[in-house]
């Protein structure tokens, strides 16, 4: 129930539902025109469901909002109405689910951070963080979240996921949620994105592929079948 976004000059902008400072404007009130939050040097920004993470052009990231899980990453589940900083340079690439933040640093590392009941954070544990835990070591170029799942893209192509798995939404064939990291493809995949209890994944034949709930026909397959193998879309 919220918007944030970048223009080109590097301006960050928020508009929507503000009750935990989500927005970032230093209050509680929402908002139902855009308000500028940092005037520079922002280069990507993820919301999730009640947070938000924004990455600069320094490596740095700054989150903002809901703090009950630790989400925000900053040691405390106290809530921020202005941005916190939780990495001072080296982030890559970040994104936002269900009560989680995620992101990958400039030597390939993943952490994670927040909510980890279904073993969204894949630590191998549910207990939530507060402060950011290293989830991979190395060659991780992308990440995707989704409600309470999470998958990445390592720089060899390959496919993993972690996290909650009801629907199949990790791919891995079964229902069974993951706390580790799980391979779903080998090789050969280069863009990622996660729904809420489904995901989907282009190779770079140009094929796609998807995996999860389907009760609303969100894998474009025809049918309200869900589906916990990766299929191919045929286009």
């Amino acid at each position: 129930s919220f918007s944030l976004y970048t223009k080109s000059d590097g301006s960050l902008w928020a508009t929507g539902w503000n009750l935990y400072g989500q927005l970032g404007d230093g209050t509680t009130v929402n908002r139902s025109t855009p308000v500028e939050i940092e005037s520079s040097g922002v280069v990507s920004v993820s919301a999730g469901s009640e947070h938000g993470i924004f990455l600069k052009n320094d490596g740095s990231i700054r989150t903002m909002g809901h703090n009950n899980h630790g989400q925000l990453g900053d040691g405390t589940t106290v809530d921020r109405s202005t941005p916190v900083e939780i990495e001072s340079s080296g982030v890559a690439f970040i994104a936002a689910g269900n009560s989680r933040s995620l992101y990958v640093k400039g030597d390939g590392s993943l952490w994670a951070v927040g909510l980890n009941s279904n073993g969204h954070l894949g630590d191998g544990t549910t207990v939530a963080r507060s402060t950011p835990n290293q989830v991979e070591p190395s060659g991780v170029a992308k990440i995707a979240a989704g409600s309470s799942h999470s998958i990445f893209v390592k720089t060899d192509g390959s496919l993993w996921a972690m996290g909650r798995n009801h629907t199949g939404q990790l791919g891995d064939g079964t229902a069974v949620d993951r706390t580790s990291p799980v391979q779903i493809l080998a090789s050969g995949v280069t863009e990622i994105s996660a729904g809420g209890d489904h995901s989907f994944y282009q190779k770079n034949d140009g094929s796609l592929w998807r995996g999860g709930r389907n009760n609303y026909g969100q894998l474009g397959e025809g049918t309200s079948i869900n589906e916990s193998n990766p299929l191919k879309t045929v286009t």
